[in-house]
């Protein structure tokens, strides 16, 4: 198998292999963000022992903090290491570790510390994933059409957001944020199985840029 046969653009998509599963990948991750984050402070005020919405903005600093930190020297390690099997595998741990937080969250988040806790493993997880995505997708993205897929990625983190954002509202209110938590984490982990199907190009590539004779 070639490099260039499945990375390149073919006769029957415009949108390269790679790119377009990972595009995929961030429509489906953050349809189930949306389906909770926009109300999340109501799960904190109403079901969580002593928490408030004043708790919700703690809750968002701990995450923004955490990721922060996390993703400076995840970068710094996928930029000093060649290939790609270093950064995909910290890409997918990422993405699945993110998907276990809502699950843990259905399972049994009723305390402040936990909340905490939670937004803690978040960060982790983020700080693992969005570097390494950047990184993954900047070098696979097709020559002249960097701005059509980089746009077409951020419509679908857009849309898939606002479309969960609509229905995340409803699905709480008859069925309870148990269940959102559970439909988060499902749909969370099917995005980290849809980057399974370019394993075999990462690997593929990796191991051929490693064949390639080194610029003295």
């Amino acid at each position: 198998m070639k490099m260039d046969d499945r990375t390149h653009k073919t006769r029957r998509q415009k949108v390269n292999h790679i790119i377009l599963t990972m595009i995929n990948t961030d429509l489906l991750f953050y349809l189930a963000v949306g389906l909770t984050g926009p109300i999340i402070a109501i799960f904190y005020s109403d079901h969580i022992r002593g928490g408030s919405v004043a708790l919700a903005g703690l809750a968002a600093a701990i995450f923004w903090v955490v990721k922060s930190v996390v993703q400076v020297p995840v970068s710094i390690y996928a930029d000093r290491h060649p290939g790609e099997i270093d950064d995909y595998t910290m890409m997918l741990v990422g993405f699945t570790l993110a998907a276990v937080v809502p699950l843990l969250y259905f399972l049994f988040v009723t305390e402040v510390w936990q909340v905490l806790l939670m937004q803690s493993i978040s960060g982790v997880a983020y700080g693992l994933s969005v570097p390494t995505y950047l990184s993954i997708f900047s070098r696979h993205i097709d020559k002249k059409k960097e701005s059509f897929e980089w746009t077409l990625q951020s419509n679908a983190v857009g849309l898939g957001y606002a479309c969960a954002s609509a229905l995340g509202g409803l699905l709480a209110q008859y069925f309870g944020f148990r269940v959102l938590f559970l439909i988060a984490s499902i749909v969370m982990f099917l995005a980290s199985v849809m980057l399974l199907f370019i394993r075999s190009d990462i690997i593929i590539r990796t191991v051929w840029s490693w064949r390639l004779p080194r610029r003295i």
